[in-house]
C-alpha cells in the first residue's frame, strides 16, 4: 500500500477532527435520534463526514467510501474506506471530550491503514499493516498484563436491546476479577489497547465504521484482536475482543464461561 493513502487518511482525519471541535466548543449543533434514545447523531456529524468524504473521493476516486452517516446497507467491498466522523456522539453532546473521527481502510476482507483523532485532546492514532502503531509519532505497544485481577477493562452497551442480558451475564463473570468501565468510543478504546491503557475491550454488534480503524491499529500494537468467542474477528458481524496477550485466553476464558 502506497503510504499516500495513510497520509490522506490522517489528513481526512484532522479535518473532521477540527469540525467537531468547532462544534464542542461552539454548542451550536442539531441532535436527533436514531434507532434508541442513546444512538443519536449530529449536525457536526454529518459536516464531519462531508468534510472527510470530499478530501478521500478527491485523492482517490475508485476507492468506496462508506460513511456511518446516510448508511443505510454496508455492502461488502474488496476494498473500501470506512469513516466514522464522530465516534461517541453521546460523549460529544454531553461535553464528555472522549470521542473521535475513525478511518480504516480495509483491503480483501482485511485492515491495511487505520486513523483515529481525539480533536480535544490532540491524540492521533495510527497504523498501516506489517509497519506498527504509533501515538502522535511515537510507537506503540499493548500492556504487559498477565493477570486478569486488577487490569483495566472496558466494554459497551449494545443499541441492539435483545443483546443487552448478554452482555450483563459478560460483566457479572468479569466482575469477579476487576472493575470494569464503559467509555462510549469504540474507536478509543481499541487505541487505549494499543495504547497499553486499557488492559482489554470488548463488546457486541457494532458496525464496520465502528471498528475499521481501531483494530487494525491495536493489532498493529501487538493486541490480540478476535471475535469474543475467540474465533476469528469479522469486521460485519461487529462482535469484538481486544486484550493484551498474557490476558487474552483468559477473557475468552471469562467471557464464555456462562
Amino acid at each position: 500500500m502506497s503510504f499516500d493513502i495513510l497520509e490522506a487518511m490522517i489528513v481526512a482525519s484532522l479535518a473532521g477532527g477540527s469540525v467537531l471541535k468547532k462544534y464542542f466548543e461552539e454548542e451550536d449543533f442539531s441532535v436527533s435520534r436514531k434507532s434508541v434514545s442513546y444512538d443519536l447523531v449530529t449536525s457536526a456529524d454529518r459536516e464531519s463526514q462531508e468534510k472527510i468524504i470530499s478530501i478521500l473521493a478527491d485523492r482517490f476516486p475508485q476507492i468506496p467510501i462508506v460513511g456511518e452517516e446516510g448508511c443505510e446497507e454496508v455492502q461488502r467491498y474488496s476494498q473500501a474506506f470506512y469513516v466514522d466522523p464522530l465516534d461517541g456522539t453521546l460523549n460529544f453532546v454531553n461535553k464528555f471530550p472522549f470521542f473521535a473521527v475513525s478511518l480504516g481502510y480495509w483491503k480483501d476482507a482485511e485492515p491495511v491503514a487505520g486513523v483515529v483523532y481525539n480533536p480535544i485532546s490532540k491524540d492521533l492514532f495510527y497504523a498501516q499493516k506489517e509497519n506498527g502503531a504509533f501515538f502522535n509519532g511515537k510507537r506503540m505497544g499493548a500492556s504487559a498484563a498477565t493477570s486478569v485481577e486488577g487490569s483495566l477493562l472496558v466494554t459497551g452497551f449494545p443499541y441492539k436491546e435483545e443483546m443487552l442480558p448478554k452482555v450483563v451475564r459478560d460483566i457479572e463473570s468479569m466482575a469477579r476479577f476487576t472493575d470494569l468501565r464503559v467509555l462510549g468510543s469504540t474507536a478509543l478504546e481499541l487505541s487505549y489497547v494499543a495504547w497499553g491503557i486499557i488492559d482489554g475491550y470488548w463488546e457486541y454488534a457494532l458496525s464496520p465504521w465502528d471498528l475499521a480503524g481501531g483494530v487494525l491499529i491495536a493489532q498493529e500494537a501487538g493486541a490480540v484482536v478476535s471475535a469474543p468467542d475467540g474465533g476469528k474477528f469479522d469486521l460485519f458481524k461487529g462482535d469484538v475482543l481486544a486484550a493484551a496477550p498474557g490476558i487474552y485466553q483468559k477473557l475468552v476464558e471469562v467471557i464464555n464461561s456462562w
